[in-house]
């Protein structure tokens, strides 16, 4: 078989993706004819029909459909060689995919990508050699000397941080189909199920979770352990979050029902400084990490016991088997500045967060 040109690929994909020729040629920027050719190119080379015309426009033979999707991927992966190609020249660095719940994303990235700024910065084998002294410049035990030096700054990457803010559950669908690499993620006692058996997570550090309710709603009772008398806010709105699987929300709901009643969400949002300000209105009470805690007069500010209850970050990654991941990263090197780079941000997530643990 031919090799296979990417015109050919992008044309099926775009025709499939819009339906006729003509559609297909405005997003691609090409004319008709130049779509049809490297269409008739694409089914000469694989020696298959693999779109159809009809009055109602043009769609994918059954071989068509199979070649669209290996399209996608294709194509896909040369966009993201020629990103990852560029960043690597421009910044000498390897992208990393991280998520993260806004709050905790907030309080972690910064921190993060500061600490990543101090390490050393990834070196190509052809820079080394033009920074190399010449054969007749040193000793054979130099020249042994350089070449160890240069395998070792080789293997140097420096990281570039791509992140995603986005909900709990859409950030674990993401890890699952491999669209990120890392995830800073959230759960509690009493909500560790979420962890499918195709993610693994480690433990960061606790949150202590806060009670805030209008000041004229307070002072509320406490008991023996420290726990903040709930059935006191049995009229009260809560606020909730957007997502429907939030960690704390979970814990509230468990706490409410264990006092004896449901608790009553009148709004859901994920904007704590906007929650606090409906708090400071008397329009809600709500539960917050001690990450996001205001500092409002009109906010009574109640802390809750940490072994009751609280709020476990997490660096969740994808699981894979150590052995089968070395093999292929011997093989092919970018597998292996990827993995080389996910491990520096690992190692600076545990920095940055060891002064909340």
């Amino acid at each position: 078989m031919e090799a296979l040109d990417t015109r050919g690929l992008s044309a099926l994909r775009e025709i499939a993706e819009s339906g006729s020729v003509a559609a297909a040629a405005t997003a691609l920027g090409w004319s008709q004819p130049t779509v049809n050719h490297h269409l008739h190119n694409l089914e000469r080379a694989l020696g298959s029909t693999l779109i159809v015309k009809s009055p109602r426009g043009s769609h994918p033979t059954v071989v068509g459909n199979l070649v669209v999707t290996r399209a996608i991927e294709i194509l896909g992966l040369c966009d993201r060689l020629g990103a990852e190609v560029a960043l690597w020249r421009e910044d000498q660095a390897v992208p990393v995919r991280i998520g993260a719940v806004p709050t905790v994303g907030a309080r972690v990235i910064p921190k993060l990508h500061n600490q990543l700024q101090k390490r050393a910065r990834w070196q190509a084998h052809d820079e080394i050699a033009a920074e190399s002294p010449t054969a007749g410049e040193m000793t054979t035990a130099g020249r042994n000397s350089e070449m160890t030096t240069a395998g070792r700054n080789a293997e140097m990457t420096a990281a570039a941080l791509d992140v995603t803010l986005d909900e709990h559950a859409k950030l674990v669908a993401r890890l699952e189909a491999g669209d990120l690499d890392l995830a800073l993620l959230v759960s509690t006692d009493i909500d560790k199920t979420w962890i499918p058996s195709t993610l693994t997570a480690k433990h960061l550090y606790s949150e202590q979770l806060f009670l805030c309710v209008p000041k004229p709603v307070g002072p509320i009772a406490l008991d023996a352990a420290g726990m903040p008398d709930l059935t006191s806010l049995v009229s009260q709105t809560w606020a909730f979050s957007i997502d429907p699987g939030d960690a704390i929300d979970e814990v509230v709901r468990s706490l409410c029902v264990t006092a004896g009643f449901e608790p009553r969400v009148g709004m859901r949002m994920d904007d704590y400084a906007a929650i606090i300000r409906m708090i400071a209105a008397g329009l809600a009470v709500a539960v917050i990490p001690d990450s996001s805690v205001p500092e409002d007069p009109t906010v009574e500010i109640i802390p809750m016991p940490m072994d009751a209850c609280r709020r476990d970050v997490l660096l969740v990654s994808r699981a894979r088997t150590a052995g089968s991941s070395a093999q292929v990263a011997r093989h092919d090197p970018i597998v292996a500045a990827h993995n080389a780079a996910i491990a520096e941000v690992v190692a600076d997530v545990g920095t940055v967060t060891a002064q909340w643990r």
